[in-house]
């Protein structure tokens, strides 16, 4: 029976399993049999290959034994090189220009070094947009008759069910790119005219950026690294979606002694590996959950805990018992400023008597786009703007664009921050239950600053425009 599935893989089976993802993993499709898949694999116990085959395809996967060379072989002969092999129903053939649409894209946005892919429909097919520096670039236009089935395979290829068009759905994929693979989050959603994708490309092996380059302002960088290395606390790192939050936190792990500190993390998803970090997965499914890691980590011996995100009032309740009891504990929350933040940790439902006792500091972040060092140019600075901050110059420096930057003027992004260091008199403000207008009073009188001045400081010395500062962060001068 196995020699019969060897010669003859089903057309239906081998319809289920995406080509990448049979090579990725020697895997031959053998039948379907309504909802069991009958594969060959040389190692039948590898379950880390038959949870990603049920992820990818909704079924159940019975494994058969095969010697991976014939495998191989065999999968040549499958699925060829370009065309359908022999045997194949003429929906894979339909299929191929979506394939190569699905590859191609992901190598654009890896080579771009996109940070989103929007898939996005639109009443005469569709279009892709690559989000680079965090701007959306030029949209590229899908065919009416490759754009469903592109959308079906980045699902298929994510685990997704393909047949549900009507509930938002999440699926992850891994990409194989020169020896090593960039994880995909994928997120669908129905609209009028069709299904919209995000995908979030998440690189493991990217390098941890050094914290020394972030662009933090000196001062606030030195006091910064001293409270990583206080032995207890509680600092949170806010910003809005994309505004670089992850990346200090993993600046911050690379930046503690790891061979003398048990250093503990719980993410949604690990979006890179850092070296000496005992770092968790979120799997909701398997009921891992920050909660449930929080207090599995007290029960390590952890010297510090980095929780990815504070989403409730149970996460937020551990974590800032932990720090109480003695830990360092870092996380992020989506937050306008550093003062609102403790508003928002308060409406979490944290007594604010125990985030009086435990908050240590919050920084708050956005990205701003890096002016192009090959072709920026300057301008006269406005009467108005000189006079607001006691400026001397008399230019400042404008984007301006050439073949290096994408004729955009920009090229790479720098951080803009602020930074509130919880002092006594602030303690006794929340731990008062403080409006935020006494809040901000408080953290303005012991030295906390708007990320404005740190913003305009970075146009001063020509790291970027003004107008991209007023594109990103609120704006508290004249008029």
């Amino acid at each position: 029976m196995i020699a019969a599935f060897v010669d003859v893989p089903s057309a239906d089976a081998l319809a289920r399993i995406p080509r990448a993802l049979a090579f990725r993993y020697d895997v031959l499709p053998l039948s379907l049999h309504r909802d069991e898949l009958v594969v060959a694999l040389s190692d039948t116990a590898d379950t880390g290959v038959l949870d990603a085959l049920r992820r990818a395809t909704r079924l159940r996967i019975k494994p058969h034994p095969m010697a991976r060379e014939l495998i191989r072989e065999r999968l040549s002969a499958a699925y060829g090189s370009e065309a359908p092999a022999p045997g194949l129903d003429k929906r894979r053939a339909a299929e191929a220009p979506a394939v190569r649409s699905v590859d191609g894209m992901f190598e654009r946005a890896i080579t771009a070094h996109a940070s989103d892919i929007h898939v996005e429909p639109g009443a005469a097919g569709g279009t892709i947009r690559l989000r680079v520096d965090g701007i959306l670039a030029a949209p590229q236009t899908v065919a009416p008759d490759v754009y469903n089935a592109l959308v079906s395979r980045i699902k298929l290829l994510a685990g997704m069910d393909i047949a549900d068009k009507r509930q938002p759905q999440d699926g992850r994929l891994s990409i194989p790119l020169e020896g090593r693979e960039v994880d995909a989050r994928v997120a669908s959603m129905p609209t009028i005219d069709g299904e919209k994708l995000v995908i979030r490309l998440l690189d493991h092996h990217a390098q941890t950026c050094d914290i020394t380059a972030l662009g933090m302002p000196p001062q606030m960088l030195a006091d910064y690294r001293r409270l990583l290395r206080s032995p207890w606390g509680f600092i949170v790192v806010t910003g809005p979606t994309g505004s670089g939050k992850t990346t200090t936190l993993y600046a911050s792990l690379a930046d503690l002694d790891t061979a003398s500190n048990n250093v503990c993390s719980v993410e949604d998803p690990v979006e890179m590996r850092v070296p000496g970090v005992t770092q968790v997965g979120v799997n909701p499914r398997a009921g891992v959950t920050f909660e449930s890691a929080l207090r599995g980590f007290m029960r390590q011996d952890p010297n510090v805990i980095m929780v990815g995100e504070m989403r409730d009032a149970q996460t937020a309740a551990v974590a800032i018992a932990a720090s109480l009891a003695g830990q360092l504990v870092f996380t992020t929350l989506h937050s306008n400023d550093a003062p609102r933040t403790i508003e928002r940790l308060m409406g979490l439902g944290v007594a604010r008597q125990s985030l009086a006792a435990g908050l240590t500091a919050v920084l708050a972040q956005r990205l701003v786009r890096r002016l192009c060092e090959r072709c920026r140019g300057v301008a006269p600075i406005p009467a108005e703007i000189k006079a607001h901050f006691a400026v001397a110059d008399r230019t400042w420096s404008v984007p301006v664009g050439c073949p290096a930057c994408a004729q955009t003027g920009y090229c790479g992004r720098v951080g803009v921050y602020e930074m509130l260091v919880v002092d006594d008199a602030l303690r006794d403000t929340i731990g008062a239950g403080g409006s935020g207008v006494a809040l901000a009073a408080a953290a303005a009188s012991g030295g906390y600053r708007p990320m404005s001045e740190d913003g305009f400081a970075k146009v001063q010395s020509g790291a970027t425009s003004f107008a991209e500062l007023l594109r990103v962060v609120a704006w508290r001068g004249p008029g």
